[in-house]
């Protein structure tokens, strides 16, 4: 990527390999940022730790650096010209590639920051995607909000919006509730006792919304490029979220933390069979499994 952004990459890679040997321990790296990128060397967090510096190479380079570059044409004539660095494809880039790979760091004015500080990824993305992963039956679900996600990430707003629906959708069928359309699913919700007359009115209009949106913005629909944007995408997003997280009918603080109560449950469970299977399964010196009853069993 870094190719159709920049004609100086060899100062970019060269920067922030710079900036990663100032702020080691050491003052020494045992592999490069070309290593690491290029080459696929290395685990996880270090290509996290490259990606990062390479970002913020980019970004000072292209306010500092003017010193002429040397290229090529057709891979014999050499020629000069001026540095070019393309900051805003490059960031976008970079946050879509993140995003995508569910990371959860983000560049923006200057600094990376955690996706998880941010109010609504916090209160409201994080908390949807622990409900719908933590129960088997909201395994549809789950895909759909994922997939929207990933979509955004792929900068196809108006897919992202038509999955994000989808998802709405998928989540009622889990509840058992049936319906050609949102606003149908709502209506049997309540007649099931799923939803008071409350939510009704106050879910209705949010999910009337929804489905306008799709219908107006989705893929179903032609648009050209640009008549849906990332905001408009976002928006759904929340939004859905949001409805999601309203119809689970807990607090979305509350859900990291009943995964994480859900998860130690589990756990505790399987060491309490595997130690009522190991109470059972007695061996005698030569390993071999003894009869769980006594000598005198007469079978």
């Amino acid at each position: 990527m870094l190719l159709h952004v920049t004609n100086a990459v060899g100062r970019v890679l060269g920067t922030a390999d710079s900036h990663r040997s100032i702020s080691s321990a050491s003052g020494n790296l045992d592999l490069s940022a070309y290593e690491v990128l290029v080459e696929g060397q290395g685990d996880d967090a270090e290509r996290l730790d490259v990606v990062a510096a390479v970002v913020l190479a980019f970004v000072w380079l292209s306010e500092h650096d003017a010193e002429m570059v040397r290229v090529f044409r057709d891979w014999a004539v050499e020629s000069k010209e001026a540095p070019r660095y393309d900051v805003a494809t490059f960031i976008e880039t970079v946050n879509d590639l993140l995003l995508s790979a569910r990371v959860e760091w983000h560049y923006e004015d200057g600094k990376f920051t955690s996706r998880g500080s941010l109010v609504l990824h916090t209160e409201v993305v994080r908390p949807v995607t622990t409900l719908l992963d933590s129960d088997p039956k909201f395994a549809k679900a789950s895909a759909g909000f994922q997939t929207a996600l990933t979509r955004l990430a792929e900068n196809k707003p108006d897919v992202a919006i038509t999955d994000a629906a989808s998802a709405v959708q998928e989540f009622f069928r889990a509840l058992g509730v049936s319906g050609n359309s949102i606003a149908d699913q709502v209506n049997n919700a309540q007649k099931a006792n799923i939803l008071t007359a409350a939510d009704r009115q106050l879910i209705k209009p949010i999910t009337d919304w929804i489905n306008a949106d799709r219908s107006e913005r989705g893929n179903a629909h032609h648009h050209r490029d640009g008549d849906v944007s990332r905001a408009d995408a976002w928006l759904v997003l929340h939004v859905v979220a949001a409805l999601l997280v309203r119809l689970s009918n807990e607090d979305p603080r509350d859900m990291p933390a009943a995964g994480a109560k859900r998860d130690a449950d589990t756990a505790r469970r399987q060491a309490e069979r595997e130690a009522v299977l190991a109470a059972q399964e007695e061996t005698d010196i030569d390993g071999m499994r003894l009869s769980q009853y006594s000598e005198e069993t007469p079978f």
